[in-house]
């Protein structure tokens, strides 16, 4: 990873030096180079407590900041006194990415977590009810669905050390100090986190020869993807560039959020966008040189069936209540799905089941089926924030 660094920024310090004598630091501020993180579209970071008179809407300051597929942010509110419904905006899907909106559901389920620490944190005992039902391919069939709905009563009010996380989880694509492991216990109370009733598992992936494994797992998935066009198009329909995009969008992933070095970034934000073709070749190439070796731990969260919408719900929770753990912790964490995003393409094209038998290989038991995977450490610098949309804009 060093040696990329060191690479990029040889590549790019005369660069640098042409732009600058070519007067481009009224492009560099446009694009955000000198104040990344800030503005409107990040303003939903900072105000989400400061309104807890609000009642029920506090919950939904919670939600938005929760975890998502590539930041698409799907959810819709409807807010009474008494309970909030919580729907499936499929709108705004991630097409081949994500045919059976499985990642979706994980989504809402992060966004659930979150509401269900804020309604304690706010005074209500809260009681969900997830609306059951098989996933299947309708992604291209633009729609709300109800999800779930969380009823209000008074209850007792506690602010636990996951809630204060709530504004500071974000998620880290950089590279992780492959030198400082995560302590046992410490894996141990991730897990934890993770496994809540019979329907869940999470099986964590920390020996070197098991992490080689998933890492070239890793790898293989994303190449084959960035292979197949139609992924590559809908993928890149939610990468964002530049400030006026982010703040008109309020979604999707930034150049910021990318992981890439500092250096690369900036100079990514002034230079011309580039090919969405080129922009996914890069990604492999930080999957390759960072992702799928500079990181301590990887994981997978199993369900017993990966296209049930209540178990995704819960996996979404799951994977919500273990990085805001890990925050609280220091440790870093990033999702890293393309092997699951192979399964749900192989299925839907009819294909061989290639990746949901390489996944069955890593837990070693055929009942559990992964649905989520990620990787975990402590990570060499900073995650900035992602843009988020306004509450406003999520109420029905």
């Amino acid at each position: 990873m060093l040696r990329m660094e060191r690479r990029f920024f040889l590549k790019g310090a005369g660069v640098v030096t042409i732009m600058v004598a070519g007067g481009t630091v009224w492009r560099a501020w446009n694009q955000g180079v000198f104040n990344a993180g800030s503005g409107p579209a990040f303003e939903p970071w900072h105000n989400w407590a400061n309104e807890a008179q609000e009642g029920p809407l506090a919950l939904v300051r919670a939600a938005i900041l929760a975890a998502s597929p590539h930041n698409t942010q799907p959810w819709l509110f409807k807010v009474t006194p008494t309970s909030i419904k919580l729907y499936a905006d499929t709108r705004r899907n991630l097409g081949t990415f994500d045919g059976y909106l499985r990642e979706m559901y994980i989504g809402l389920g992060c966004a659930i977590e979150n509401m269900a620490l804020a309604a304690t944190a706010q005074g209500y005992s809260a009681e969900l009810t997830m609306v059951s039902g098989a996933l299947d391919l309708r992604a291209d069939r633009p729609e709300k669905i109800l999800a779930g709905r969380v009823d209000l009563k008074p209850g007792e009010r506690s602010a636990g050390a996951l809630y204060h996380a709530i504004a500071r989880r974000h998620t880290n694509r950089g590279p992780y100090d492959t030198a400082r492991p995560i302590a046992a216990k410490d894996i141990d109370t991730l897990a934890e986190f993770g496994e809540l009733g019979d329907d869940m598992k999470v099986f964590l992936i920390t020996k070197e020869d098991e992490r080689k494994k998933f890492g070239e797992l890793l790898i293989s998935a994303t190449r084959t993807i960035i292979a197949d066009a139609q992924m590559v198009h809908d993928s890149q329909a939610w990468f964002r560039n530049g400030r006026p995009e982010i703040e008109a969008r309020r979604d999707g992933v930034t150049l910021d959020t990318g992981g890439f070095p500092p250096l690369m970034t900036a100079l990514a934000k002034i230079m011309p966008a580039i090919s969405a073709q080129k922009s996914h070749e890069y990604w492999l190439q930080i999957t390759r040189d960072v992702h799928a070796v500079a990181s301590p731990l990887f994981g997978l969260i199993a369900v017993r069936d990966r296209y049930d919408k209540q178990q995704n719900l819960l996996a979404g929770g799951a994977w919500q209540r273990m990085h805001l753990w890990a925050t609280t912790q220091g440790i870093a964490m990033q999702p890293v799905n393309q092997p699951l995003e192979q399964v749900d393409r192989e299925r839907a094209l009819g294909q061989p089941p290639r990746a949901a038998q390489a996944l069955a290989g890593l837990t070693g038991d055929p009942s559990w089926q992964a649905t989520f995977a990620f990787r975990a450490g402590y990570p060499n610098r900073e995650a900035p924030p992602s843009p988020r949309r306004d509450v406003k804009d999520v109420l029905l």
